[in-house]
């Protein structure tokens, strides 16, 4: 199977003719077929012609019911949308879905439905037409005050949650380091309780360019996530502003300046501004304070001056969702939840593959089989409560209730989850992945130092590193809970931190938090044979439940470019090509050539080797999270 038809071409990486001889080849999904079905009998013209037709969206709860009463408390209120009128009476404010897919659209890939609606679908109109800037019934979008509607918003449905989640929108936070509180949990009562509350914070910059497409996405956030839940998430754009000395925290003028240069006009009520000087002066002992190595440290600080938010969303400016955010955050939430702690840390580590797993259970009973017959041979020992550096480390996790071999998966059941990520944790000690090296002060004073001609800090290294536990998840999207943030920000205080994507998950691990992979639903560009895909995706080495782990994991420099053909994932193409597709573009692919755009949709087109592909009208997609779609602009 390795030996297949390379290509001759030179200049490209990894090197075709470099792996003719190994026993794997990072190469070789690109000549696996391509799947064609995302474009081929897709649209909705083909709905249409089964009767059926696009109607209003609605994956909330029954805010009404006495079950969901019994559960929360306060009233629901509808709140005013951008349109000037209340949501339950503003229809043009919503989105609509198609109540089931085009024939023959392709399974997903990697992971589980989670829960999410799948057979839904939508089309570019039914998802965007209440955001654009050309329906006759169009806002004047740069007169939308979204921080008003928000505060509004949660004004009219304050008694659901605590006293302390009320306060209006703080978009001049203090540079100032506020007192400690005790980040106990409030006991749980037993009547309907206050909701717990959650912002969605966007993570953009000085310089960023925005497209209509970006401000789209951004009014269905607020709207979809906020305005429709009756406050439950709260949207921000999270601005880092590159000028490093600005005096943007106590100087309202320069603040104000800064904000009208960086920001669009439309998003400036809902901005919070930053600088990387805060971080150094909140965390002086680590010594660097560089948002690429410290993406967390901002938000650390935005938790400790907005304590009514019990969790934050780290949201990129180039992710996508076709579907209802508001649902898909919802039920990865769930999922976290109901997650059990034993073997949580081995689970997190192994993609599920459906074509080669089964279904979700036997794919469980699978892992946590494999995980139970390796601890009983002692090839490993699970994780269970934290698992610190060192001695003087205090965690602030809870105790495990039992030990290990008495628990039957009921700890941390119904246990909200500190840390939520869309891409599994994995050990990366005995990997060759690039910034596993990336430590600073856990030995006092060992920590990489960047020159002008060494800016990564290529080969920086001590023996010490090897006895650190250690987690990464790739893509830094996810969920932090209050107390997930407070255990990085006591880190941090101390002078300890990691490389970004490292520094989250190794303080769970350390503090015995619960963290939870979420296997939201993946789709692939390429047609993966089963047994191969779990070869890559799971390679272990020969090391059973040692998933991706060792030096054959799927996150090794060359072999990452297997990643190429996910729907999710920062370095892959498919994404835009799909994206850029849907929204009635032409883009180009290796399997189409040179498809996409009205006409292809309207009458189709004849592909060499494989027929006439288009034709239905526009194409129609279920939920689906996609990362990366940057420069979404024709």
């Amino acid at each position: 199977f390795i030996q297949w038809n390379r290509p001759e071409k030179g200049g490209h990486w990894p090197g075709y003719g470099d792996y003719v001889d190994k026993d794997y080849d990072p190469n070789r999904w690109e000549g696996l077929p391509m799947n064609v079905d995302y474009y081929a009998s897709n649209g909705v013209k083909q709905l249409q012609k089964m009767g059926l037709n696009a109607s209003v969206y609605n994956p909330y709860p029954d805010y009404q019911s006495s079950e969901y009463k019994k559960q929360w408390a306060g009233e629901y209120a509808s709140c005013r949308g951008p349109r000037g009128q209340t949501l339950d009476k503003s229809p043009e404010d919503l989105i609509k879905a198609w109540p089931q897919l085009p024939q023959n659209f392709p399974n997903i890939s990697v992971g589980h439905d989670l829960g999410i609606d799948i057979h839904s679908c939508f089309d570019r109109e039914s998802r965007y037409s209440p955001y654009d800037s050309v329906s006759k019934d169009a806002p004047d979008w740069e007169s939308v005050n979204w921080g008003q509607l928000q505060n509004e918003c949660l004004s009219k449905n304050k008694e659901r949650y605590g006293e302390h989640q009320r306060s209006s929108m703080q978009l001049r936070p203090s540079r100032t380091m506020p007192k400690e509180d005790d980040h106990k949990e409030a006991k749980p009562s037993s009547g309907p309780k206050p909701h717990h509350r959650t912002a969605i914070l966007i993570r953009t910059w000085e310089g960023y360019a925005y497209t209509e497409n970006d401000l789209q996405a951004i009014r269905s956030l607020v709207t979809e996530t906020s305005l429709l839940s009756g406050g439950e998430y709260q949207v921000y754009l999270f601005v880092n502003v590159k000028q490093r000395d600005a005096d943007i925290y106590d100087n309202e003028e320069t603040y104000n300046s800064v904000l009208h240069q960086v920001v669009p006009a439309e998003l400036r009520h809902i901005s919070v501004l930053w600088t990387e000087k805060v971080c150094e002066e909140w965390y002086p002992k680590v010594g660097d304070w560089q948002v690429y190595w410290m993406q967390f440290m901002p938000l650390q600080w935005f938790s400790k001056t907005h304590p009514e938010f019990d969790y934050i969303w780290n949201w990129e400016t180039d992710a996508r969702y076709t579907g209802n955010p508001y649902h898909f955050l919802e039920q990865v939430s769930y999922f976290a939840q109901k997650m059990p702690r034993k073997h949580l840390w081995e689970r997190n580590a192994r993609f599920y593959l459906p074509e080669a797993h089964g279904d979700y259970q036997s794919y469980l009973a699978d892992t946590d089989g494999a995980i139970a017959n390796a601890t009983s041979k002692g090839n490993m020992t699970p994780v269970w409560g934290a698992l610190p550096y060192a001695a003087t480390q205090i965690p602030l996790g809870p105790e495990p209730p039992t030990r290990q071999e008495d628990d039957d998966f009921s700890w941390g059941v119904d246990e909200e989850a500190d840390l939520i990520t869309l891409q599994p944790i994995w050990d990366p000690n005995d990997t060759q992945w690039s910034y596993r090296h990336k430590i600073w002060n856990f030995t006092p004073g060992i920590r990489p130092i960047f020159t002008a001609e060494n800016g990564a800090a290529e080969g920086f290294y001590h023996e010490s590193f090897e006895t650190i536990p250690r987690r990464v998840f790739i893509n830094t999207l996810a969920r932090f809970s209050k107390r997930m943030l407070h255990a990085m920000h006591v880190e941090n205080l101390e002078g300890r931190s990691m490389q970004a994507e490292m520094w989250p998950a190794t303080v769970a691990l350390h503090h015995g938090l619960k963290a939870v992979y979420a296997p939201h639903p993946i789709w692939s560009s390429h047609h993966w044979p089963a047994w191969y895909a779990d070869a890559i995706f799971n390679a272990d080495a020969g090391i059973p439940a040692r998933w991706s782990q060792q030096f054959d994991s799927a996150y090794a420099h060359d072999r990452e470019v297997n990643f190429k053909t996910w729907s999710w994932y920062y370095a892959t193409d498919f994404p835009r090509t799909l994206f850029w597709r849907w929204l009635g573009w032409e883009a180009e692919d290796a399997g189409l050539g040179s498809w996409g755009g009205k006409q292809d949709e309207e009458e189709g087109k004849e592909i060499r080797g494989i027929g006439m592909v288009g034709g239905d009208g526009k194409m129609c997609l279920p939920g689906m999270l996609l990362h990366p779609v940057k420069k979404v602009k024709k």
